[in-house]
């Protein structure tokens, strides 16, 4: 008796994984892309003044004005993108209210949507959700987890309707080259297609290329619906709270459909959002300097363990390691690992088809977690090998 788009939209394997091991404290849970950071002070201050002096009603289905306007002035100043805040900026419920609003109200029953694989597990669903059919573009472990405007031209067709892009990348850490990007951004003009930029790792980059936003390059904004999470950047990932801009028409649908679907995101995390874009930005750097320390950790630790092949990740806060020399599904390896180690991993096929063979390990967990895990994992992967000869 339930819809059928219950059948169709898958649920997560991430969550699958995380919730066999919930509550428990005997295993090294390196699953869920959740910062072991706490929200800055500043930042929660704002949020208790927010609740005493009364911001605890309805406010316009798009967000505060003010809130609004602060984000217009932080996505001018960090990603380069002019925006009306009025019309053509929002407020959204997180990362994921902007990504299902957005497929929702761009996508038609039957139109393809090109989305990265292995990518983000929501980009699939929500495809599925707007009756859209998905269309995968892989990503290479040789071309370190990047996709090229050549691969994308192969792969539009006639019912092309959207292209997704996130880089960097969750589960891989890739990143597109600025270069790519803005060749990218031609083929999408000549093909007249919108994109759909989901721009939660932001910040999290450890290269030294100035970062290129797609929605910033000539004749992109009228196309490119670019969205920003706070839930990494700020370790905010339980207030909810995001924004995106877009052209207007777009930004003008979600809105309303947003009206039906949540009203408007908290009006406290909204007051706690614009203290945390338009306040001191030092916390995310110390952040990133942390996370860079832990990539640089885990890499060396994975890459000495016999079996295994992993490249620095460029960005995010995951590894991604190759693991199909122990000639085992992800899926049952990750099973496996839990039961002898008890470290606590997710399959590379939850996020695509063309994840299998990998894993993904979250390092946004205390150095002394990731070395532990790594001495587990050093000490039982290679007998994998050895029990196979």
């Amino acid at each position: 008796m339930l819809a059928d788009r219950n059948a169709y939209v898958p649920g997560s394997e991430i969550r699958k994984i995380y919730n066999m091991v919930i509550g428990r404290t005997d295993v090294f849970d390196m699953t869920v892309g959740l910062p072991d950071f706490d929200t800055p002070q500043h930042i929660k201050e704002a949020a208790k003044k927010a609740i005493d002096e009364g911001y605890t009603k309805y406010t316009h289905n798009a967000g505060l004005i003010e809130v609004r306007e602060a984000f217009a002035q932080k996505i001018k100043r960090d990603n380069g993108i002019d925006a009306d805040p009025v019309t053509e900026l929002m407020c959204t419920s997180g990362g994921m209210g902007a990504l299902v609003l957005a497929n929702m109200v761009i996508v038609n029953p039957g139109d393809e949507v090109i989305y990265p694989d292995p990518g983000f597990v929501s980009h699939y669903a929500h495809i599925k959700l707007a009756q859209g059919v998905p269309v995968s573009i892989q990503l290479k472990k040789k071309s370190r987890f990047s996709f090229t405007a050549e691969e994308l031209e192969r792969a539009i067709t006639e019912k092309t309707k959207m292209l997704v892009i996130n880089s960097p990348n969750n589960p891989t850490g890739g990143i597109i080259p600025s270069k790519e990007m803005k060749r990218i951004a031609e083929v999408c003009i000549d093909h007249d297609i919108y994109v759909l930029a989901d721009e939660a790792y932001e910040k999290f980059r450890y290269g030294t290329e100035k970062p290129l936003f797609i929605g910033s390059l000539p004749g992109m904004k009228e196309r490119t619906v670019s969205l920003f999470s706070l839930s990494k950047t700020y370790a905010m990932t339980g207030w909810r709270i995001g924004a995106c801009v877009g052209p207007r028409e777009v930004i003008a649908a979600m809105t309303k459909l947003q009206e039906h679907i949540v009203a408007m995101p908290t009006s406290v995390s909204q007051k706690a959002a614009e203290a945390a874009v338009i306040g001191p930005q030092s916390c995310v750097d110390d952040m990133l300097k942390t996370f860079k320390k832990r990539r640089d950790i885990i890499t060396k630790g994975l890459s000495a363990i016999e079996g295994v092949e992993l490249d620095p990740p460029s960005g995010a806060f995951y590894a991604f390691p190759d693991v199909s020399a122990y000639g085992m599904k992800s899926y049952d390896l990750v099973l496996k690992l839990l039961k002898e180690t008890s470290v606590v991993t997710v399959h590379g096929s939850a996020f695509g088809k063309f994840g299998e063979g990998f894993l993904r390990l979250c390092y946004a967990v205390s150095t002394e977690r990731i070395e532990e895990a790594l001495s587990r994992l050093d000490t039982f992967l290679p007998t994998l090998l050895r029990n196979a000869v």
